[in-house]
């Protein structure tokens, strides 16, 4: 096993239930942890999101540096960024995760690189509850209508191991690889209409954690109602947490199943999880579902 360890950090910036970052702590002396912003995944109609993975990289640079942990950022393709890495340097790679189809895809070609330069990786899984090709009819297609499907993935979710404690283990040093890194600052739009983005949200892991509380404590009762009036502050408001990984679904799934009520609006938040669930299953089996609709 090599001295050093990349951990490639995607939507997954979170130090609770982080796979890729707690075995690359646990089994190497020193580790990184790279973030690659390849501005071709963002045009003009994601600008928001560039504020949102830009306090993101920000925050998170905080928290790892905590565990003598340094995340360097690239600007660049993926591919090309981790093609000029070889055996000889020393490192072994890490990631979670992500299931879409061109996520996928490029992934393999990544894996593929590596093998061909010597290069140790691991892959792990990520902000998802079951593997989706691990949810299928008996007869081992896919399901495409939801109820069936969510039954299933319930079962086979609660049927699973205990999860592991992903403990994330400080560092005696932080070092340093990449050259020409970017500050997460030049992330942001151009123009600084984002700014009122920071009177209504707090992007860290913590927060992700304060408004789930806040969704069991007061919201979850109601939710299957409230979340219909716009003039009711009645959705769960985890959706960008989760979708840049600032918590686990197993976090929340966990938090919901021990809330001693289990009314109407507990159902209705859990079998949203679940539809999240089943459109990982429907874009990968029928990836023609992300440019058309699903049936004519």
């Amino acid at each position: 096993m090599t001295k050093n360890a990349i951990t490639w950090i995607r939507e997954d910036f979170r130090i609770e239930n982080n796979p890729a970052l707690s075995y690359a702590t646990q089994n190497h002396e020193n580790v990184l942890a790279l973030y690659i912003y390849n501005k071709n995944d963002f045009d003009n109609k994601r600008e928001a999101q560039k504020w949102w993975l830009s306090k993101s990289l920000e925050i998170f640079k905080s928290e790892l540096s905590k565990y003598k942990v340094n995340l360097q950022i690239l600007a660049g393709d993926e591919l090309d960024i981790f093609s000029k890495i070889k055996k000889k340097d020393n490192f072994s790679i890490y990631w979670n995760k992500i299931y879409e189809p061109d996520v996928i895809a490029k992934g393999k070609k990544i894996r593929d690189t590596f093998i061909k330069n010597e290069v140790e990786f691991k892959y792990f899984k990520g902000n998802i509850l079951n593997e989706f090709q691990e949810v299928t009819k008996n007869d081992g297609t896919p399901f495409k209508v939801f109820s069936p499907f969510w039954r299933n993935a319930e079962q086979k979710y609660l049927g699973l191991p205990p999860s592991k404690n992903y403990i994330v283990k400080k560092k005696n040093k932080m070092i340093s690889f990449f050259k020409k890194c970017i500050e997460p600052q030049s992330i942001l739009p151009k123009e600084n209409w984002y700014k009122k983005f920071e009177d209504y949200w707090k992007v860290s892991e913590n927060d992700s954690k304060i408004i789930l509380n806040n969704l069991i404590d007061n919201k979850i009762k109601e939710y299957g109602v409230a979340r219909d009036y716009p003039s009711i502050e009645g959705t769960s408001k985890l959706s960008p947490y989760i979708k840049h990984g600032q918590i686990h679904v197993s976090t929340i799934w966990k938090k919901c199943n021990d809330t001693k009520s289990k009314g109407i609006g507990y159902r209705k938040y859990i079998n949203e999880l679940g539809w999240r669930e089943f459109s990982h299953s429907l874009i990968n089996y029928f990836p023609e579902f992300l440019k058309g609709e699903y049936r004519k």
